[in-house]
């Protein structure tokens, strides 16, 4: 019963690349809650659902200088898919972003 009360919720802001010129009038971030205790599965599927244009595109979290990669563009999971999101952001920004080139070198490794 103390884990109905005892829940934290995270606010996680998630954008993607633009796929052209036209693309790039309106920004692609949306903020989206989840439970602290939530995989990096199940957020990245969510994810996805939202940003479904960017569904082959490099997946990496936090900021340009401070990042984690999660997934490559060949969909490789580059961290352990099974931690929670209070792991995962616990020394990183909580931003996820879908690339479609600029990270894909550097999480592609």
């Amino acid at each position: 019963m103390w884990n109905l009360f005892n829940n934290k919720r995270v606010v996680i802001e998630s954008d993607r690349d633009s796929v052209c010129m036209g693309d790039d009038m309106s920004r692609h971030n949306e903020f989206t809650e989840f439970s602290e205790k939530t995989k990096m599965s199940k957020l990245i599927l969510e994810l996805k659902k939202i940003h479904s244009i960017a569904e082959n595109w490099a997946i990496w979290a936090g900021t340009y200088d401070n990042y984690k990669c999660i997934k490559d563009s060949n969909g490789k999971w580059l961290i352990d898919e099974k931690t929670t999101i209070k792991v995962f952001f616990k020394s990183i920004e909580k931003y996820v972003f879908f690339d479609k080139e600029s990270f894909e070198k550097k999480c592609g490794k």
